[in-house]
């Protein structure tokens, strides 16, 4: 019997090919998207800088050009409008939806997912990867009007604890203080994560694991699909790479601990949760949706959106890392699909 994947793979190659006849260019790679740290202090930190960013960013990519803006559900293997896709996500209480940190057409459709949502009358709040939970209570000052942008921004350390353009944000931002939609701030502090990918989890001090909720591991399959990415890695050992697992697994069971923890709450049991993270965080249900899943029966939605070719190998990331080479036979250990719905970017 054929896999969903095989099944649903053979319907996206036949319309890309009807696409392809139609004057459209057609071609598909999967790229580890890295997304390279600044300056950093400790010697060792830039290359696991680079390898944690590029786990989280690792998903599937494409150079399709199409004229039009193109939404797939990915179970049908079928483009859909957008209106039929937000059918689909209303009717779930957790929509998981991913970005390249630095796409802005990323966060417009974020935006307008959430906008959409709004317009239904959906009880909603954002969980955001960008923030750490100990912003939350500035999170809320925001939302009440309690401060302004420049105030709020000094208070959230944006600069430290994220580093990219809070522009590229800040319209989803501003429509969670218009609307009074509740913002959540799931990520651990970027200290833990950065220690934990140093020395493992058991690195930590007491004090610092008493910060952390409980940390689950990855699946088997999500290991493997994360060693598609470390294989790449020049530099690291075999005790390096179980110390990137662990870090990946200190990200994903935090954040999901935070959406969990706000689904149970009075305020959020009614609610949606609109959950913004780096596509790495989600695909495959792997990450957070499968760690809320566990403590949760709710329904939910993945929603990724390509990069369409934007994301380039720098020549400065050869010191570390080398090209990706993968093809779609090295996914196919994968039985399930990348998402419910991609949005299929178009380039400029």
């Amino acid at each position: 019997m054929k896999s969903l994947v095989q099944v649903c793979g053979r319907r996206l190659r036949i319309y890309l090919s009807s696409l392809q006849r139609k004057g459209g260019q057609k071609t598909f790679s999967f790229l580890a998207k890295i997304s390279c740290p600044g300056k950093r202090r400790h010697k060792n930190t830039a290359k696991f800088g680079i390898l944690l960013y590029s786990i989280s960013l690792f998903t599937l990519t494409s150079c399709i050009h199409f004229r039009e803006k193109t939404y797939l559900d990915v179970y049908q293997g079928e483009p859909i409008s957008f209106e039929e896709m937000m059918e689909s996500l209303a009717r779930a209480r957790l929509v998981y939806i991913g970005e390249n940190h630095t796409l802005k057409r990323h966060h417009r459709f974020q935006h307008d997912v959430i906008k959409a949502l709004y317009q239904e009358k959906i009880p909603l709040a954002i969980g955001l990867e960008m923030l750490p939970f100990t912003c939350q209570s500035y999170l809320d000052a925001w939302i009440e009007g309690g401060m302004g942008k420049k105030e709020f921004l000094k208070h959230i350390s944006w600069k430290k604890n994220w580093g990219i353009d809070f522009g590229l944000y800040e319209p989803i931002f501003n429509f969670a203080r218009e609307k009074k939609i509740r913002l959540l701030a799931l990520n651990v502090p970027r200290f833990l994560v950065k220690k934990v990918a140093r020395k493992g989890l058991s690195g930590l001090t007491e004090e610092e694991k008493g910060m952390l909720p409980l940390i689950t591991p990855s699946s088997e399959e999500q290991r493997r699909y994360l060693a598609l990415s470390l294989s790449r890695h020049k530099t690291l050992g075999r005790e390096s790479e179980q110390y990137i697992y662990e870090a990946q697994d200190v990200w994903d069971s935090t954040m999901a601990h935070y959406v969990v923890e706000y689904l149970k709450s009075d305020e959020g049991k009614n609610s949606t949760v609109v959950v913004l993270t780096g596509s790495g965080h989600m695909v495959y249900g792997y990450g957070i949706p499968m760690r809320v899943a566990r403590a949760l029966d709710l329904p939910y939605r993945i929603v990724i959106p390509t990069s369409s070719g934007d994301i380039k190998f720098q020549k400065e990331w050869e010191k570390y890392i080398e090209q990706a080479e993968l093809t779609h036979e090295d996914f196919h250990f994968i039985q399930k699909p990348i998402a419910d719905f991609i949005f299929l970017v178009p380039l400029r």
